[in-house]
């Protein structure tokens, strides 16, 4: 999308968003789980957590993260406020029937996790408390991977490792600075590579983020894919500024693994760090890039960008990048293009800035879309499956 009037974009928006602004001060998670979890610290550091509501009775006696758990029947007589649902997609229409049943209305009365993180609260934070509000944001520390995957979203397969250059410590410093300089909350901030574990300095970047900006984040982890176990120093580092793993599971493809996952869960169970293992990956989409060379002007391309909707948020020091696999395909496999398709967070300033933030985070930007679009299936990348984390070659 591209900006027609910079700082001003969501007005309407927001004007009959916050017509009622006073249910936003007082929010009810539907779903006292580990979904439910992931959202407390966005609404804790706000301070619009009212509570909790689920249909488990156990849970209603035991109440959770420290909140009172109510049936949604006891809500409907002696609370009022707005309802999030923190539910599997499997749970998620039951629910929202359940709500309807009781002539509550979607996006009126309530909404789902995913469209208040990603469409209504960025919007909300920002017109009705002043507040940046980001829901995922990283750091690429480093392009080598101990993996070499062929189609690897991130084109990690092209790197050279004896040769590729990481992230200095201080330029990780720069970015978590330049970064937490400007945004006042992020649900979920991830250190990233390639793999971050061949990141030599990868404790002290988890102590500095961790001890500065730790109130500012809701979940902070590191993306593996679980080939190099951590060494004393990080666990413990790790489990100090409580930090979640977040191991990707390649062992359908990459039968070694098993073992190493393993061993990896086990360390991290008896240090105290919190990890999940995904489940099996079998397939990945095709983004297309060692293939696709769109002929398209640019009101082709806005389409394509503007379908894609990425959640990939990279911050690289003061460069905000709106898809981090467009940096560093860019970069990893020798394209070379796109090198001001950023935010510069060091350059906003005044009263706008915040929405505009906001704005570029939402996909709005000068051009209205990527130079990496050209070389990308966009959102049709999930019609091209194909197997997950096939090596180039053996490991």
């Amino acid at each position: 999308m591209k900006w027609n009037n910079r700082g001003h974009e969501f007005d309407i928006v927001a004007e009959k968003l916050l017509q009622n602004q006073e249910k936003f001060r007082c929010i009810y998670i539907f779903g006292a789980g580990l979904i439910g979890a992931n959202l407390t610290a966005v609404l804790q550091a706000y301070g619009i957590l009212a509570g909790f509501i689920d249909n488990d009775i156990k849970k209603q006696h035991e109440g959770y993260k420290g909140y009172a758990v109510y049936s949604f029947e006891e809500y409907r007589k002696e609370h009022k406020g707005f309802i999030v649902i923190a539910a599997s997609d499997k749970n998620i229409p039951p629910i929202s029937k359940q709500l309807e049943d009781a002539d509550l209305s979607e996006e009126q009365d309530f909404v789902t996790h995913t469209k208040f993180c990603n469409e209504i609260f960025p919007i909300v934070s920002v017109y009705l408390f002043s507040k940046v509000y980001i829901d995922v944001a990283q750091i690429s520390l480093t392009e080598r991977c101990s993996l070499k995957c062929r189609k690897c979203a991130h084109g990690c397969f092209a790197v050279d490792n004896s040769r590729a250059k990481d992230l200095t410590i201080e330029q990780v410093y720069k970015s978590a600075d330049s970064f937490f300089g400007r945004v006042d909350f992020v649900r979920e901030f991830v250190l990233i590579g390639g793999e971050p574990m061949l990141y030599k300095q990868l404790p002290e970047a988890v102590q500095y983020i961790g001890e500065r900006y730790g109130k500012q984040i809701g979940v902070f982890s590191i993306t593996t894919n679980g080939t190099i176990l951590p060494d004393e120093k990080l666990l413990r580092v790790c489990n100090a500024q409580n930090v979640l793993f977040r191991i990707s599971n390649y062992s359908g493809t990459i039968a070694r693994l098993k073992n190493t996952y393993n061993m990896l869960t086990k360390l991290l169970d008896q240090n105290g760090v919190a990890y999940e293992l995904g489940m099996e990956e079998k397939e990945w989409m095709d983004y297309g890039f060692d293939c696709v060379d769109r002929i398209a002007d640019a009101d082709e391309l806005i389409r394509v960008f503007d379908t894609c909707k990425t959640p990939c948020r990279e911050v690289r020091e003061n460069r905000y990048y709106f898809c981090v696999m467009a940096r560093s395909v860019s970069d990893n496999m020798g394209f070379h293009i796109g090198k001001d398709d950023f935010l510069d967070l060091d350059v906003l300033t005044g009263e706008q800035y915040k929405k505009e933030f906001m704005e570029f985070n939402f996909g709005y930007s000068d051009k209205g879309y990527l130079d990496m679009c050209r070389h990308c299936n966009g959102a049709d990348s999930a019609k091209y499956p194909i197997p997950a984390a096939e090596q180039v070659d053996s490991h």
